[in-house]
């Protein structure tokens, strides 16, 4: 399972840029750029113009210093896989900055890798209050409500947040995944992984489940 750690750099810009795929399976992963500054507010989404496709995310927290460095502890904490650790500094940061998304964001996740989703999904539900529809809130989410066996709403914050962000190309995978392996829905499997591929082709697993989706479907 692959997730999207949120990272911050203040003020915050989360920069989604489709067609630049990283990681180990090719996913997009988000990228963060200064702002310049302004009060403390909500997240607020603005589109790429000038004939380019993706979307841009801006949150200003309200951290002193020392709790910027936490939060970048915190992150580097998950990337080891030390949630315990990340969790006790996330924890405040979210109580300081409560209009933020990713400190919660990256509680449930760390969470999520501990197997305490009743512990997850309360932050994941806060992030999509403040930002409905968040992309990577959603996307985790969407792994959340599927592990949990709840297919139905997993499929439903999948296709509410590309209603927002069809950009955001790790929601099409998972979408695909769901459709093809637990919702038995081969059309909407397929239609997704190829927008997917279509976005990320360097990811090799994805163009094997469309060659073995088509095979079984009967489509050349």
């Amino acid at each position: 399972m692959k997730h999207y750690i949120m990272r911050l750099i203040f003020p915050v810009v989360l920069v989604a840029l489709p067609f630049t795929g990283c990681g180990t399976l090719g996913m997009h992963k988000p990228s963060l750029k200064s702002a310049a500054p302004s009060e403390p507010k909500g997240p607020f989404v603005e589109r790429l113009t000038g004939g380019q496709e993706g979307f841009v995310v801006t949150e200003v927290p309200r951290l002193a210093k020392a709790a910027r460095q936490d939060f970048e502890r915190a992150v580097d904490l998950i990337d080891a896989a030390d949630y315990e650790g990340a969790i006790a500094l996330l924890e405040p940061l979210a109580a300081q900055s409560p209009m933020v998304t990713a400190p919660y964001i990256n509680l449930a996740i760390a969470y999520a890798h501990m197997g305490r989703p009743e512990k997850a999904e309360p932050h994941l539900k806060t992030a999509l209050t403040l930002m409905p529809a968040h992309p990577v809130a959603s996307n985790a989410y969407g792994l959340l409500h599927r592990k949990a066996g709840r297919f139905t709403e997993a499929r439903q914050v999948y296709e509410a947040s590309l209603g927002q962000f069809p950009e955001y190309y790790p929601l099409h995978r998972n979408l695909g995944i769901l459709c093809d392996l637990y919702l038995n829905d081969p059309d909407c499997a397929l239609a997704h992984y190829q927008i997917y591929n279509r976005a990320i082709p360097q990811d090799e697993p994805v163009k094997m489940w469309i060659a073995d989706l088509k095979h079984r479907m009967g489509t050349p």
